[in-house]
């Protein structure tokens, strides 16, 4: 056999079995199991907000936080509270569709959940949200605007995504008024949730009532809802302002000075009064302290000394 063929065989059993090596370690993952067959999926997954759920900032805030076991329930797959173990970091395959069978796919399948339940136990909050309004209602349900390993509108405009089920409302004027000043759907019916303790129960990072509430207004229009009251109420002390005569207002004037002269009065009488009384007062009491012990003295027949 010439050499070079020889060589040529060397590199390609070093090759296969290098291959082998990394199909077994890769085997023992499930979303790497999973790639065989589903590779297109597996890509999609791989670079959405679930791979990526156990990051640096998730486990500074967990160990901060005492690492509670509830937290890994949804940001690790098949977490075991029991024994502390998981199968795989991150929301993977096996956290919607089940624990990998080993059987699979020559005789059993897996799970391929197609209802918003199986959202619920992680974004519980949302979900609720999701059940009370038009949208759970009519059964529309997370699928049919997220995609389901990319976790992307299936739109890539928001907009666009709402115009395929409520095209007229799309186009009316009001709608149109808003997105000229560069509002979108989203802005009115999905607002942005603020504060991270929601987010941690279960909420999203947008509402999904769909309800337009007067809150919502009120960040834009504050002085159309909130200050309404005050404008009404500054407006009717103006009008009793405008409303009061001249006459009237010089009449309490004139009534005020006169009240203030005799005031004025009462109180330059009683300084012209004060000094004489205050000298009364003194020549009486000096009296008071002789007169007192020589009347006590003669009452009790005692001669002075």
């Amino acid at each position: 056999m010439p050499r070079r063929r020889i060589i040529m065989c060397l590199l390609f059993a070093t090759a296969c079995a290098n291959a082998r090596m990394a199909f077994a370690e890769d085997e023992a993952k499930a979303s790497d199991r999973c790639a065989l067959c589903h590779e297109a999926e597996t890509k999609e997954w791989r670079a959405s907000l679930h791979a990526q759920t156990m990051n640096d900032f998730f486990l500074n805030e967990w160990t901060n936080e005492g690492k509670k076991w509830e937290c890994l329930v949804c940001h690790a797959s098949q977490f075991d509270r029991k024994t502390g173990q998981f199968s795989h970091e991150g929301v993977s395959c096996e956290s919607c569709h089940g624990a990998a069978k080993d059987d699979h796919p020559d005789k059993s399948k897996m799970a391929l959940p197609v209802t918003s339940e199986v959202c619920q136990s992680c974004h519980a909050i949302t979900y609720g949200e999701w059940r009370v309004s038009a949208h759970g209602q009519k059964n529309v349900r997370c699928f049919d605007c997220h995609k389901m390993h990319q976790m992307q509108l299936r739109k890539d405009q928001p907009d666009q995504m709402c115009g395929t089920c409520h095209t007229e409302r799309l186009k009316s004027f009001s709608h149109a008024t808003h997105s000229l000043e560069g509002l979108h759907c989203l802005s009115c019916h999905m607002p942005e949730v603020k504060g991270s303790v929601m987010k941690v129960r279960g909420l999203g990072v947008r509402g999904h009532t769909f309800s337009v509430g007067a809150e919502t207004c009120a960040n834009c229009h504050r002085d159309m809802v909130h200050a309404s009251h005050e404008r009404a109420t500054l407006t009717e002390e103006v009008e009793k302002l405008k409303a009061a005569a001249p006459e009237k207002l010089a009449a309490r004037l004139d009534q005020s000075e006169t009240e203030a002269g005799k005031m004025r009065e009462m109180l330059a009488a009683n300084r012209r009064v004060f000094p004489p009384v205050v000298a009364l007062s003194f020549v009486l009491g000096i009296f008071l302290g002789v007169a007192l012990p020589h009347f006590r003295r003669k009452k009790h027949g005692e001669k002075p000394q």
